[in-house]
Order: C-alpha cells, then sequence, then structure tokens
C-alpha cells in the first residue's frame, strides 16, 4: 500500500513539473521579475523602484544614497518631472560605471563632473564622436569614479535644479566682484562672434530684447527661483514665453551694448541679488 501510494506522488509531481515548465519558460522568455530584483545591464547594476504617495525624488535619491543628477539621467526626468504614484522608477547601483548622455552635455562636461581625465574619458569611449553625443546613450566611466560620482554631495543646494552648465566654452576675461569701474554684477567670458549661446538650465523665458548697458539681453527664470541673464548678444534665437531646456541655443555672442569686443556677459540672480556664477559651475 505504501509503495503504491509513493508511486501515485511520484508519478503526480512529475506531471505537475512538466505542465509548469511551460509557464516558467514564458515567464523566463517575458523578462518577468519580482518588483525587488535586480538587473545585470552592460556593466551596470540597475533595482527597481515603484512610487509611493508623498515620494520625491530628492528623498528617493536620499533613500538609495544615489546622485540626484545620476537618478534623472538614468530614468530620463528632468527637474520639472511630476512623479505618478505607481511609477516604475530604475535605481543604479553602487557599481554603476555608467553617465547618461543630456542635453547639451559634452564629453567635457562629463569629465569635470565625475573629476575624471578627459584622455582618459576619450579612451574609454572610441567609438564615440566627441562633438556629436547621442542623448541618452551611455558613456563609460573609469572603475576608481564610481564611488565619487554616487557619493557626491546630495545636499539640496547641490542638487541638479541648483547647479547649471557654461552657457560658451571661453577664458573669463572679468569675474564677478570689484574693478576699476565698479562693482560687476556678472562674469564676461571671451567668445567670438556668432559662438552659440546656450541656456545654462532649463527653464522660460522672461524677457528678450535691448537693455542700456546690456545690449540684445535673454533672461530666463528656472524651477529653483532662480534667474540667468546673458548680455550683449549678436542676436536672440529664442522668445519671451519659450521653455527651454539645459543647452539649447537660445543665442550668438555679439558685443551690443557697452562693449569692447565679442563676449558673453553673464549672471545668475536670486531675487534681487545677483550671485557670483562661478561658484554654480564648477
Amino acid at each position: 500500500m505504501n509503495k503504491r501510494w509513493i508511486s501515485s506522488l511520484l508519478l503526480c509531481t512529475f506531471l505537475w513539473y512538466a505542465g509548469s515548465s511551460p509557464v516558467i519558460a514564458a515567464l523566463n522568455q517575458a523578462g518577468f521579475m519580482p518588483c525587488n530584483a535586480k538587473k545585470q545591464l552592460a556593466g551596470k547594476s540597475i533595482q527597481y523602484y515603484y512610487v509611493r504617495p508623498g515620494d520625491n525624488l530628492w528623498n528617493i535619491s536620499k533613500n538609495y544614497q544615489v546622485n540626484l543628477q545620476t537618478l534623472l539621467s538614468v530614468n530620463q526626468l528632468s527637474e520639472d518631472s511630476i512623479l505618478r504614484v505607481g511609477q516604475k522608477l530604475e535605481i543604479p547601483c553602487e557599481r554603476a560605471q555608467v553617465h547618461i548622455i543630456r542635453p547639451g552635455e559634452t564629453l567635457w562636461d562629463i569629465a569635470r563632473n565625475y573629476n575624471v581625465d578627459l584622455a582618459e574619458l576619450q579612451r574609454l569611449n572610441s567609438n564615440m564622436q566627441a562633438s556629436n553625443l547621442r542623448i541618452g546613450a551611455q558613456i563609460n566611466l573609469p572603475r576608481n569614479t564610481s564611488r565619487m560620482a554616487f557619493s557626491e554631495s546630495l545636499t539640496p543646494s547641490r542638487s541638479i535644479v541648483s547647479r547649471f552648465t557654461w552657457p560658451i566654452r571661453g577664458t573669463i576675461t572679468s569675474p564677478f566682484g570689484w574693478r576699476s569701474s565698479g562693482f560687476h554684477y556678472g562674469m564676461d567670458i571671451a567668445g567670438n562672434f556668432g559662438d552659440s549661446v546656450r541656456a545654462s538650465a532649463g527653464g522660460v523665458v522672461s524677457f528678450t530684447g535691448y537693455l542700456s548697458l546690456y545690449g540684445n539681453t535673454v533672461i530666463i527664470d528656472h524651477p529653483n527661483g532662480k534667474q540667468t541673464l546673458y548680455a550683449h548678444l549678436n542676436h536672440i534665437d529664442v522668445s519671451q514665453g519659450d521653455r527651454v531646456a539645459r543647452g539649447a541655443v537660445i543665442a550668438a555672442v555679439g558685443s551690443t551694448g557697452r562693449s569692447t569686443g565679442p563676449h558673453l556677459h553673464f549672471e545668475i540672480k536670486q531675487g534681487d541679488t545677483r550671485e557670483d556664477p562661478l561658484p554654480y559651475l564648477r
């Protein structure tokens, strides 16, 4: 009797396994994963997180010890993005060694942000053209930079909404502060006539036109309450009310207004207070 019972049990077990195997295989082929599982992608480890009521990007980045800029890049979000309850986010784990290219970024920007040597970055990504980076593509980083990228300060003042990129590439010819003619409320950056001037951060254009001393000028309002001002422009390529992304071309370098040669006068304002732009650009 016991032998017959054991034989029946083994037969049932075999039939159950045979019947469920196609289902298991189908789940595997479909890429089904538990909600807390991790996956490996091209040298990086990704963990999934589903947005809960009351969540915001700042708290998620803090809880997972992931740099906010990295979190936004991996999920193709911006500082204006609004999270939805149940939204699926990818959380890169600490050993990730890639960077996702964002609009307006150059290899020089990425090398500076991660404090790595530009030549080493170019060597690791020899298949990419530095002058034609594709938004959303992955840039490989040196092994010893993964910790630095994820341990960057996570205080709100250093979050992506408080950081700005250089509007043009050039030498600083006159910094913020006192000079012989009086106090200089911005930063002058040398350039050539017609060089593209790019939005230092995303926002809404609040002014375009000609101002005394400044010449042709563009002012952009940003979500963090700050404004950026771009002056002495040759021509302006945006209009008041336009929403522009970080790195978007908004004008061209010129020498209008009180100017002795082609350059960009760049200011950052918080309310009525003008601030030194250089700390925001580093």
